[in-house]
């Protein structure tokens, strides 16, 4: 066991995708507050989530090239297709990079695959931080897989109080505490904008999980257009072109060349974004603590946001933003219309949305909180 002093770095093996924008950023944070960091990516076929990122799109080239930079290693282990000896591939090879560099602690970036490598590859401590569809949208096996995974971490990380009793009722025994990611308060900076400037987006990816789909429906269903009206939807995915084309089938010729679909941008083009619409956009059917919706808010954008509890802990409908039932482009329809004719009580909404991340969603104050937590575990260690 090796003795450690306050001197030494915190040794972290981090296991993540290089394409995930979230994990991307949290890493970022790790290595700024003087971790030293040693990335473990297991995606195969270039890159593939399963989902619709990849570390080799062009939106996402730049971001993961500047965290190579960073960190004090990547390692691309690229294990065979089928379930089982995917992952007894990649637990050998995430026991090999641990012992290489002499860990004091790992860290998977996700639960369901990355959670069970972790526990198969024997290291100890291993710490998970799960964020929303590795719970929430768990199939059988990947729950009961995730009892054993989950209960075995010295500790999991839920990103949301939600998800954190979803996880709890999944895993009764797993050692758990709630901490929101959170959003870079400093990058993604509040904007003024105008009261009355129709322009939506939406930054979620085209999966059926993210229903961009009854965006498209409810403002096909809208009636007179102001002349200034916009929508982008920013994100990629494996739905992109059915959108299209539904958008193609819905939206009115007259307009329909003010709806674009950008099929994936660089992160500065997302902030970019952000600072300069004035209304977000967001159908998701289930989520943990949306980084993209926290992004939004600080930039000063009003939410129009689907009521699931995820959301429900940052929006409170009338007040802070506009909720409608998942799936309903009907009522989705009727909060467009509010947002285009505006309400006196929207542009006081923007300033406390801002107020709201930066005193309870601040990447920095999180990030120093999963060092610190990640410290105890190896100060832990260190005794054994």
């Amino acid at each position: 066991m090796r003795v450690t002093n306050q001197a030494d770095p915190l040794r972290v093996v981090v296991l993540m995708a290089l394409s995930s924008p979230w994990s991307r950023l949290i890493a970022q944070r790790l290595t700024a507050l003087g971790v030293e960091l040693h990335v473990v990516d297991l995606q195969p076929r270039g890159g593939r989530t399963g989902g619709y990122l990849s570390t080799s799109a062009a939106s996402a080239t730049d971001s993961v090239s500047s965290l190579e930079s960073r960190v004090a290693s990547v390692h691309r282990v690229l294990p065979p297709g089928p379930m089982i000896p995917r992952l007894i591939y990649s637990a050998r090879a995430l026991r090999g990079i641990a012992r290489e560099h002499k860990a004091d602690v790992v860290l998977s970036l996700y639960g369901g695959s990355l959670a069970a490598t972790c526990y198969l590859s024997g290291v100890r401590p291993y710490v998970v931080y799960v964020v929303g569809s590795d719970i929430l949208l768990a199939d059988w096996l990947q729950k009961r897989i995730s009892k054993v995974t989950l209960a075995a971490a010295e500790v999991v990380v839920a990103n949301g109080k939600y998800l954190a009793s979803k996880t709890l009722e999944l895993v009764p025994n797993a050692n758990l505490t709630a901490l929101y990611m959170g959003a870079d308060i400093e990058r993604f900076s509040f904007s003024e904008r105008s009261a009355d400037s129709p322009t939506f987006v939406c930054t979620r990816g085209f999966l059926s999980v993210y229903d961009n789909a009854t965006i498209i429906r409810a403002f096909g269903s809208l009636g007179n257009i102001p002349s200034d009206l916009a929508v982008s939807f920013l994100s990629s995915g494996p739905l992109l072109t059915e959108s299209i084309a539904l958008a193609d089938q819905l939206i009115a010729p007259s307009w329909r060349g003010r709806m674009v679909f950008s099929g994936g941008v660089s992160d500065t083009a997302i902030k970019d974004a952000l600072q300069s619409a004035s209304y977000y956009l967001s159908a998701s059917l289930s989520d943990g603590a949306s980084s993209s919706l926290l992004e939004a808010m600080a930039c000063g954008l009003f939410p129009i946001v689907s009521d699931i509890p995820a959301n429900r802990e940052w929006i409170t409908h009338e007040k802070n933003g506009l909720l409608f039932p998942a799936g309903d482009d009907s009522s989705l329809s009727k909060c467009v219309r509010r947002a285009i004719v505006g309400e006196p009580w929207m542009a006081q909404a923007r300033i406390s949305n801002r107020r709201l991340v930066e005193e309870h969603a601040n990447i920095d104050v999180s990030m120093k909180a999963l060092v610190g937590l990640l410290t105890s575990h190896r100060a832990k260690r260190s005794k054994g």
